[in-house]
């Protein structure tokens, strides 16, 4: 056996086999210096790309008419000493913003309104309340002051190329649903993808023994990556004051979102935010209580009015 293995590796058989193996032994290690060419230039690209700074301003025009797509949805769930409740609620607005003058420096003076909306909420126990602005003439009790902003104007407002408030007057009073503020605002110097930058804030709260505080907060951003000219940023609340009152944190509940910004570096205008809250808090109205708060809030850029969107669906179901 010995002697009959030499024999196949003698021969012209072996010499093959030597061939093969010396053939393989210089091209292999072509292919691998070839591979480890393209791993080091794939680095140098992404080492490139990711030091690659960027400038992430607002270019609005005047006149020019901005109009976003907002769905929020809501669903708190409560519990009282065994007395459990939901509500559930959903929303769908569109926010329209009217730019009528733009400085050479990029402040931008616009004004801010809401040109439509169909709300719809659910309590136990209760019928359901429903509302859309394009379809019913009297809203219900519920709806009635959500119904007297819409196609007025909200607030007249100038920002700055970062998205920074210099002047905002209001016409109505509005509430802080936690969405964050009306513009997202954009890093005062050039970033680079992971770079981070931070919005102070403050929200009053009250204790049960009537005492107010002052908590403050902060919206922190975060570059998660650029591509084909769309930054993605990363947006979360944090609460910066401790708090370990059930009371006061059911006040906080509706600031803890955390989501994902769309942005478009070239046109510098938002095209997309994504923000959602999923909370729990326990003793907020006694110890023998806890509360349950997920919601989502959508806003998307829209270059159709709610009219011809409803237009449009309508033939598209009738076929025409």
């Amino acid at each position: 056996m010995k002697s009959s293995n030499h024999a196949l590796l003698s021969g012209p058989w072996h010499a093959a086999c030597l061939l093969g193996l010396f053939s393989c032994s210089l091209i292999w290690p072509q292919r691998t210096l070839a591979a480890t060419d393209s791993e080091a230039e794939l680095e140098k690209v992404t080492e490139r790309l990711t030091d690659h700074q960027y400038v992430l301003r607002y270019k609005f025009k005047a006149p020019e008419t901005l109009r976003y797509e907002i769905v929020h949805v809501v669903t708190v769930d409560t519990r009282i000493e065994g007395v459990e409740q939901k509500n559930r609620s959903r929303s769908k607005s569109t926010k329209v913003w009217e730019f009528s003058q733009v400085a050479q420096s990029g402040h931008a003076l616009f004004t801010h309104a809401v040109e439509h909306i169909n709300m719809w909420s659910e309590t136990s126990g209760q019928d359901p309340v429903q509302y859309d602005s394009a379809e019913s003439k009297e809203p219900p009790p519920a709806y009635a002051m959500m119904a007297e902003i819409v196609g007025k104007p909200m607030s007249v407002v100038t920002v700055d190329p970062t998205g920074k408030v210099l002047k905002r007057d209001d016409k109505i009073p509005q509430f802080d649903m936690g969405t964050g503020g009306l513009t997202v605002p954009l890093p005062e110097g050039a970033v680079k993808v992971g770079d981070e930058w931070a919005v102070p804030n403050e929200v009053r709260v009250r204790h049960s023994d009537g005492r107010y505080q002052t908590i403050k907060t902060r919206q922190r951003y975060r570059l998660e990556k650029v591509a084909v000219g769309v930054a993605t940023i990363a947006v979360e609340t944090q609460i910066l004051t401790p708090v370990d009152d059930g009371r006061v944190r059911s006040q906080l509940i509706q600031k803890l979102s955390k989501g994902e910004i769309k942005f478009d570096i070239d046109a510098g205008r938002l095209i997309s935010k994504r923000l959602e809250w999923n909370e729990v808090v326990v003793g907020f109205n006694g110890p023998e209580s806890n509360m349950s708060y997920v919601a989502s809030m959508t806003e998307r850029l829209v270059t159709e009015t709610p009219q011809t969107a409803r237009k449009r669906s309508a033939a598209r179901s009738t076929g025409k």
